[in-house]
């Protein structure tokens, strides 16, 4: 998996992917919700379980990075997921 992130790439090296709980994976950036209505699913898939919405302003630790489907999805908790197409969230890494 890579990712390219503010203009920087993120590899395997870079993405936290511990399964379990959140506090138990490590927290590579924040995600600042930009828009409205924008899906929380179970996986980084379109196709995945919608888990709820969610909306500006919010703002999520992110856990993981993955780039599917023409989105960067930013895993928010053990079993939650957003995407951006560009202009719905914008990542912080730290």
């Amino acid at each position: 998996k890579i990712a390219m992130v503010e203009n920087k790439i993120l590899s395997d090296d870079d993405l936290s992917s511990v399964a379990g709980g959140a506090s138990s994976l490590r927290v590579i950036g924040r995600a600042r919700v930009v828009t409205t209505n924008l899906n929380i699913r179970s996986s980084y898939s379109k196709n995945s379980r919608l888990m709820g919405q969610t909306n500006e302003p919010a703002s999520y630790d992110v856990y993981e990075i993955v780039q599917n489907e023409g989105y960067i999805w930013y895993r928010i908790d053990a079993d939650k997921w957003i995407a951006n197409d560009g202009t719905w969230v914008v990542f912080t890494s730290k």
